[in-house]
């Protein structure tokens, strides 16, 4: 048990090295943070439950939050599909449009859905998967606060229509199954391609992070991120984040 903790001490201390690194050299830092619960239906069937908080600037402000339910099915030993639908409230900050007015700050509420393929691959004790994703993401249409970039006198509000966005999401990753430990590390790279956009490079991450097994229900994940070529539902740059996982 004290190695145990002694173990988790110093992720712990890591990761908050990490964090205060990260934040000195950039701005662009953000956390996220998530719990979800699994319930198996039936063997190679599962049902889930998803909420996930994300903020900007440190802790300084909200980015968004999520919250959504999905299926999974395991086709094969080594193929797995599913989907599952989210609800995403992303807070957007003000800015200055081109004509010199200043729109204010407003929360952008967005439903996405998804459906994708996964294929795995063991070798010695690693683990090797292949996540091929498609998500449609469809941002409601909506009125914010307009006013002169002069005067801060009150002008028509902007409208803000509603988008839709077809992506594909290709995901890479690595796992590392050490013999007789709780950690799982792994990493990882998904590219993001626009369908709505002639396939264009819409955005990358980069991960790197660990799975830890509390007990047969319990698991937690730590991680952190890089992403560039961001979406408008997200900002470039660095992030640490948390998960914790409930299964029964």
């Amino acid at each position: 048990m004290k190695k145990m903790n002694r173990r988790i001490t110093l992720l712990a201390v890591f990761l908050c090295t990490m964090v205060a690194g990260v934040y000195a050299q950039s701005d662009d830092f953000g956390i996220w943070t998530s719990a979800e619960v699994k319930k198996k239906i039936f063997p190679g069937f599962d049902a889930s439950v998803e909420g996930e908080f994300r903020t900007r600037d440190g802790v300084d402000n909200v980015e968004r939050w999520s919250a959504g339910a999905g299926v999974a099915y395991r086709i094969t030993s080594f193929l797995k599909a599913d989907g599952g639908y989210t609800f995403i409230y992303s807070h957007r900050p003000g800015e200055m449009t081109k004509k010199g007015n200043y729109v204010s700050d407003y929360w952008s509420p967005r439903h996405r859905m998804y459906l994708s393929l996964t294929g795995k691959l063991n070798w010695q004790r690693f683990e090797f998967s292949l996540r091929e994703r498609y998500q449609y993401t469809y941002r409601t249409s909506q009125l914010v606060s307009k006013y002169d970039g002069d005067d801060g006198s009150q002008k028509a509000d902007e409208e803000i229509t509603g988008k839709g966005k077809n992506v594909l999401r290709s995901r890479l990753q690595a796992e590392w199954n050490i013999k007789k430990s709780r950690f799982a590390p792994y990493a990882s790279c998904e590219l993001y391609h626009s369908m709505s956009d002639s396939w264009a490079l819409d955005k990358t991450r980069w991960t790197l992070g660990t799975g830890y097994k509390i007990n047969k229900k319990n698991s937690l994940d730590f991680f952190y991120r890089y992403q560039n070529h961001a979406d408008d539902d997200e900002t470039n740059g660095h992030v640490v984040g948390a998960g914790y996982t409930f299964k029964f």
